[in-house]
């Protein structure tokens, strides 16, 4: 449609190399929306016949609630699209439709608001998983299990703190991605191509009315950045990270080596050939997704490092990547959820290992260091001393109560009196003031959503 009167048809495979209509299935409830708001701005600003604009509003009405018509043609892009839709409809007054607006800034239009919906949805997903991490904690105070360093038992502490290290990491991304939500969730529409329009167009009062009144202000800026994508995109790639780790965790401490976690059956398959297998196949397909987004982000980052200032088409091929990834983002979340929330718990594997490795030696040194007050680094020379002398665990702390006078109670040594330490006392104070920050938080995505548009076909 675009390019008949100056450059005549194209050949099909060209059309189809370059067209985003497929893609565009993705993001056609935003384009609506923002498309609306722009008619009704141009009848505000009696830019246009206020009974053609009605007539246009009318069929983006239609087309919200059944957009397939829109791809059954031969365009570039869902906006030629639309306008070859609407000339059929309406002839010559669908003319009006392009007036004051550019598919480079209604597509960063869009776009903007599509992710914003895809990172509400990873926020109430964050939000939900955490709950279900400090629901479990609640129910393991007092469950001791060793930690790790270099994947070898360090050093005794509780179920509850462990879990509460993953809620602490996840409220660290939920801080973050707030963040890049605020600068997602920015107008650059009457940005036009990229200097604007001459078309009265009032940005303030169309940022208000799809983006709660914040705007992305230089036009040239507005309507080619993709900055607000990449910065997801970063964040993302960070949070899927250290998911995986968590993955991974969960992989190896529910191994029969090991044995600290039963994963639940329907997160689990089994073999072709070996019928006593369980795989713990979820998991493995999140440790994968996990090397997908930081593959998205790199793909992202490789298409915008090279482009010029302003619009260029290489950008459309970036959108499928940034709704992919916050899309996978969003499973992986709901699948760890599911998980955590019908995790099986084998605490007698988990207290086995208190006396199967000499995990205590850490504590004993400084408390024999601070109760004798000799230097500490005397004290850890003759407990490695004696760690080499026994037999086994429970001969070394035998030899050490003997010695030291010190009273070997696993359970007493998880009262380090330093805040964020398995304590008791410290976990509940984590818990109770995390689930008031919930609540908070919740209050929040709640108006953010309220900001959004209304009467999409979805």
């Amino acid at each position: 449609m675009y390019r008949r009167i100056l450059l005549g048809p194209t050949n099909e495979s060209i059309l189809d190399y370059i067209s985003s209509l497929e893609e565009d299935k993705l993001i056609v409830c935003e384009v609506l929306e923002v498309l609306e708001a722009h008619v009704n701005e141009l009848k505000d600003s009696n830019s246009i016949p206020p009974h053609v604009a009605n007539e246009i509003i009318s069929e983006i009405r239609i087309l919200k609630s059944d957009p397939s018509p829109l791809f059954s043609t031969s365009s570039e892009d869902v906006h030629e699209s639309i306008e070859l839709y609407m000339r059929n409809k309406l002839g010559d007054k669908a003319g009006y439709l392009a007036l004051g607006r550019s598919r480079n800034d209604h597509v960063a239009a869009a776009l903007r608001l599509k992710l914003s919906r895809l990172v509400l949805e990873e926020l109430r997903v964050l939000i939900s998983l955490r709950r279900s991490l400090l629901s479990m904690a609640k129910n393991y105070l007092d469950t001791l299990i060793p930690l790790y360093t270099h994947f070898y038992p360090a050093q005794l502490s509780t179920l509850a703190h462990y879990l509460l290290y993953i809620d602490e990491m996840l409220s660290t991304y939920v801080e973050a991605i707030l963040k890049v939500l605020e600068l997602t969730f920015k107008s650059p529409l009457g940005s036009g191509p990229v200097a604007g329009v001459m078309t009265p167009i009032n940005r303030e009062r169309l940022a208000s009315i799809l983006f709660g009144g914040k705007l992305v202000y230089n036009t040239l800026y507005a309507s080619s950045s993709r900055d607000f994508m990449l910065l997801l995109l970063a964040i993302n790639a960070s949070l899927m990270t250290s998911i995986s780790r968590i993955v991974e965790d969960l992989i190896l401490l529910s191994t029969p080596y090991i044995g600290f976690f039963i994963l639940p059956s329907e997160h689990l398959s089994t073999s072709s050939i070996m019928p006593h297998k369980r795989n713990p196949v979820t998991l493995e397909v999140a440790r994968a997704k996990a090397g997908e987004a930081i593959g998205n982000f790199v793909v992202v980052a490789s298409i915008l490092k090279g482009l010029p200032s302003g619009y260029n088409l290489d950008l459309q091929e970036a959108n499928i990547y940034a709704i992919r990834a916050l899309s996978d983002t969003i499973n992986t979340l709901n699948m760890l959820n599911d998980i955590i929330a019908k995790l099986r718990v084998n605490t007698e594997a988990m207290a086995r290992d208190i006396y199967t490795y000499p995990i205590l030696a850490p504590d004993i040194v400084e408390l024999v260091a601070l109760k004798t007050g000799r230097p500490f680094r005397i004290i850890y020379e003759e407990i490695a001393i004696l760690i080499g002398e026994c037999r086994d665990t429970r001969e070394f702390y035998t030899k050490v109560s003997e010695k030291y006078g010190i009273s070997i109670e696993p359970l007493n040594f998880i009262e380090r009196p330093v805040s964020g330490s398995p304590s008791i006392s410290s976990t509940i104070k984590y818990i109770e003031e995390s689930e008031g920050s919930l609540g908070v938080l919740e209050l929040k995505l709640e108006s953010i959503n309220a900001m959004l548009p209304r009467g999409c076909y979805k």
